[in-house]
C-alpha cells in the first residue's frame, strides 16, 4: 500500500510543477501534435512550461497568465430579456519568462511574435459561453492559448487554400472565428465565412486525404457539407454549396489530393437555396475532435496560393449607439513578410482622413456606416479594408436597414472585363445607388447589375441609400483590376 501511494504521488508531479507563486498546479494542454501549435489552456494565476523545437532551434520559456478583461458593445438587434451587448475583444495579460505582454482576442487577429514565440489566444471561456449559437463548449479553463516558434509555420504548410481565384475580403459578407455572425443570433462564429456569389468559386481539397462525409447524391437536407480529413486527422469542413456543382466522383471513402476541385461556392441552408442574401462558403477545421481556430490556419494558407504583399485588417463589424466613441483599430493589418507596416490612412465617414493606426469616432446618427481603411508597406504595396459599423437607435431595434454587396469575378479582373454586382440590403426606403469609383457618376442598382473597367487599379465600390427613419445607410468594397 505505501509503494501504491508512494508511485501515485510521484505521477501526479510529473503533471505538475511550481508556478510563479509556489503552488503546485496541474498542467493542461488541449493538443501537442507534432506539425501542428501546441495548445493549452490557463486561468489566472497559473503557468504552462513550453519547450519546442524547430529546425533545430529550441525554446524554453514559462507562460504565465496574469488577468482578462474582456469589452462589449450595445447592439440592439437583440430583443429583451437578453442582454443587449456582445463581446467584440478582450485583453489577455501575460508573463513570458517574467517578462509582461498584453494580447488581444478578437476577430481578424493573426498570432503575434513575441521572444521567438508566435503566440495566439484561441479562445475565452466567458465569451464562448455567452453565445446562444455555436460554443465550442469544451474548455476548462478561462483562456485557451496556442503557440508555435518564431518563423515556424500554423500547420502544415502544404495545406492549400479552398477557393481557386478568390480574393480576401471581395464581398461586404464575411465571418471569422470568435466574430459576432451580425444580424442572427448570439452567435460567435466557428470557422471561417467567405462570401461569394453562388455557383462561380472552384471549392478544393485543402490537403490530402478521404471524403468522410458528403451531401451526394441528392443533398443532406442541411448545408450540403463535405468533410475531408487528412491522414494526420486534421478535418476540413466545406459547408454551403449547391448540390448541382458537387462532383458526383467523389462520394464518402474516396481519396483526394490537395487542390482537387469538389464542388462551387453556394447558397443551401436548411435543405434549399435559402442563402439568397448571404451566399458564402464556411470553412470550419478539427483536429482530433476538437475545434481549432481558423484564421491563422487559412490567412496563411492564403499567402501561399495568391501573391497579396500586404492585407489591411479594419476589424470586420462593430456596433454602436449614437455619442458613443467606437474604437477604429488597424492594428491587425499584416505584411507577407511580416515587415513593418509604413502607413495607416482611415479614410472616415464624416469626411475626416486621419494618418494613424489607430482613432476613434462618434455617430451623430444612427445608420451603416463604411469606415476605409488605407494600408501601405515599406515596399509601397497597398491595400484597403472597410470596417462596418451600425449605430443603432434603441427605440427601434430590428427595424433597421442591413445586408452585404457582393461582385464577381474577384480577381484576375482585366480592363474590359464585364463585372456583375449584387445588392442585398434589405428596407431600405430609398433607392439603392451604386458608384463605381472609376468616375463621379452614380447609378440606380436593383438587384443587380454590371459594370466594365477601362484602366488597371484599385477601385472603391460605394453603395448608397436610407434607412426607416431617413438614416444614412452606406457599404464599401475594394476592387483592383490588374493590368493585362
Amino acid at each position: 500500500m505505501k509503494h501504491s501511494k508512494t508511485l501515485t504521488a510521484c505521477l501526479f508531479l510529473m503533471l505538475c510543477f511550481l508556478n510563479a507563486t509556489g503552488q503546485l498546479q496541474q498542467e493542461t494542454f488541449v493538443l501537442d501534435e507534432p506539425g501542428f501549435p501546441f495548445i493549452f489552456e490557463l486561468n489566472p494565476g497559473e503557468s504552462q512550461h513550453i519547450n519546442r523545437n524547430y529546425k533545430g532551434k529550441a525554446i524554453d520559456k514559462i507562460i504565465k497568465l496574469n488577468a482578462i478583461q474582456l469589452f462589449t458593445e450595445p447592439n440592439y438587434w437583440f430583443s429583451k430579456p437578453l442582454l443587449q451587448q456582445n463581446y467584440y475583444q478582450a485583453r489577455v495579460d501575460l508573463e513570458i519568462s517574467g517578462k509582461a505582454v498584453e494580447l488581444f482576442h478578437r476577430p481578424y487577429q493573426m498570432p503575434v511574435t513575441i521572444d521567438g514565440l508566435r503566440i495566439y489566444i484561441e479562445n475565452i471561456k466567458q465569451w464562448d459561453e455567452s453565445a446562444k449559437y455555436g460554443k465550442c463548449g469544451d474548455m476548462t479553463k478561462q483562456v485557451r492559448i496556442a503557440i508555435c516558434m518564431e518563423g515556424e509555420p500554423w500547420g502544415p504548410e502544404n495545406i492549400v487554400f479552398p477557393i481557386n481565384d478568390y480574393r480576401w475580403r471581395s464581398a461586404v459578407y464575411y465571418n471569422t472565428w470568435s466574430s459576432l455572425v451580425p444580424y442572427n443570433l448570439l452567435y460567435y462564429h466557428r470557422g471561417e465565412d467567405y462570401g461569394a456569389i453562388p455557383d462561380r468559386l472552384e471549392v478544393v481539397a485543402p490537403v490530402d486525404g478521404k471524403i468522410i462525409s458528403s451531401p451526394l447524391p441528392d443533398g443532406d437536407g442541411r448545408s450540403n457539407a463535405i468533410s475531408v480529413e487528412s491522414y494526420d486527422h486534421f478535418k476540413w469542413r466545406f459547408a454551403h454549396m449547391n448540390i448541382e456543382t458537387i462532383r458526383k466522383e467523389y462520394p464518402v471513402g474516396t481519396e483526394v489530393k490537395a487542390g482537387t476541385v469538389l464542388a462551387k461556392t453556394g447558397m443551401t441552408w436548411a435543405g434549399r437555396k435559402s442563402q439568397k442574401d448571404d451566399p458564402h462558403l464556411h470553412v470550419g477545421l478539427t483536429l482530433k475532435g476538437i475545434k481549432v481556430a481558423s484564421f491563422p490556419y487559412l490567412m496563411e494558407a492564403y499567402l501561399r496560393k495568391y501573391p497579396d504583399q500586404v492585407l489591411a485588417i479594419a476589424g470586420g463589424y462593430r456596433f454602436a449607439i449614437t455619442g458613443e466613441p467606437v474604437e477604429l483599430d488597424a492594428g491587425r493589418s499584416f505584411s507577407r513578410d511580416n515587415l513593418p507596416l509604413k502607413s495607416f490612412r482611415w479614410n472616415l465617414s464624416n469626411g475626416k482622413t486621419l494618418q494613424a493606426p489607430q482613432t476613434t469616432i462618434i455617430y451623430n446618427q444612427p445608420g451603416l456606416y463604411s469606415e476605409e481603411l488605407i494600408v501601405e508597406s515599406g515596399e509601397d504595396y497597398q491595400d484597403r479594408d472597410f470596417l462596418y459599423v451600425r449605430v443603432f437607435d434603441p427605440e427601434r431595434g430590428r427595424n433597421i436597414t442591413s445586408g452585404w454587396a457582393y461582385y464577381y469575378p474577384v480577381r484576375g479582373i482585366k480592363p474590359g472585363m464585364e463585372i456583375l454586382f449584387w445588392n442585398r440590403l434589405e428596407k431600405t426606403t430609398s433607392d439603392v445607388n451604386i458608384n463605381f469609383g472609376d468616375n463621379s457618376l452614380w447609378y440606380i442598382i436593383s438587384k443587380e447589375t454590371t459594370h466594365k473597367y477601362e484602366e488597371a487599379g484599385h477601385y472603391v465600390i460605394t453603395l448608397k441609400s436610407t434607412g426607416p427613419e431617413n438614416e444614412p445607410v452606406t457599404l464599401k468594397m475594394e476592387l483592383i483590376v490588374e493590368n493585362d
